[in-house]
């Protein structure tokens, strides 16, 4: 059974799903998203896919444009609030790309990664004295529909946390019954720590899969190579321009500022 997250207004995750994320390392947040919110981000999605360039300079790199509304929405950050650091100023995005798939597109599919316990501060998962710390963390707007079984994203519920590694060749199969997905409707949130074991999946719908991938990790931390122009960035909104500082640890801002 996927693990959804029942509906809930507060700054931080519920303990509900505070459990549930720890027990599965992965929430789905249905229709998050309105179909008016989802409008312009699609459109951008449409036009990314067919002619990036066409798009002004600052809306060809993801998550400029109509995307960047995105990056902290409140239903991301009281996530990453939760289990990464609930100082905004620690949080870093460092990836956002957008996943196409349609039906025999020739997509390689079945692709089963990460899962274990790890010390490397990129996909380290720990547990102590009552707080989730994750390490790189996706998270996954849905822009269209997603049938169970049909595609979508597939995990090894609780695998971010197993000792034994390697992994059995045979749970890796589709029918080794360790595995879990999810349908949704458009406008739907997925966030997953890296550490969990998952794969992306054939895709089976005749409507595309349209997905925004967004990366999250420590401002301590960096996995990804920053490859953001100017001309995104400059674009941003300051509260939104400081989720792509470089790796560094405010408190030495709070130093000099006492200087």
């Amino acid at each position: 059974m996927a693990a959804i997250a029942p509906h809930a207004d507060t700054p931080m995750l519920t303990e509900e799903e505070r459990f549930l994320f720890d027990l599965k390392g992965y929430l789905l947040f249905p229709a998050v998203l309105s179909e008016a919110e989802l409008a312009p981000i699609r459109e951008q999605a449409d036009q990314h896919h067919a002619d990036a360039d066409s798009l002004p300079p600052e809306a060809r790199k993801l998550p400029g444009g109509a995307t960047s509304a995105l990056i902290d929405h409140p239903a991301v950050m009281r996530t990453l609030h939760t289990i990464i650091d609930d100082d905004t100023e620690k949080l870093r995005c460092e990836n956002c790309f957008l996943s196409w798939r349609e039906l025999n597109d020739g997509h390689r599919g079945w692709t089963p990664h990460a899962g274990g316990k790890s010390v490397n501060p990129n996909y380290s998962y720990q547990y102590h004295n009552g707080k989730i710390h994750s390490g790189m963390t996706r998270v996954v707007w849905e822009l269209n529909p997603v049938e169970e079984g049909q595609g979508g994203t597939a995990f090894i519920p609780g695998s971010h946390k197993s000792n034994y590694r390697p992994f059995p060749d045979h749970f890796d199969a589709k029918d080794s019954g360790v595995w879990e997905t999810y349908g949704c409707p458009a406008g739907s949130l997925l966030i997953f720590s890296e550490a969990v074991r998952h794969t992306s999946c054939d895709w089976l719908m005749d409507t595309p899969r349209k997905a925004l991938f967004f990366c999250y990790n420590h401002i301590n931390v960096r996995h990804h190579k920053p490859s953001f122009p100017d001309e995104m960035l400059n674009a941003l909104s300051p509260e939104h321009r400081r989720f792509f500082n470089d790796v560094y640890h405010p408190q030495f801002d709070r130093w000099e500022k006492n200087a």
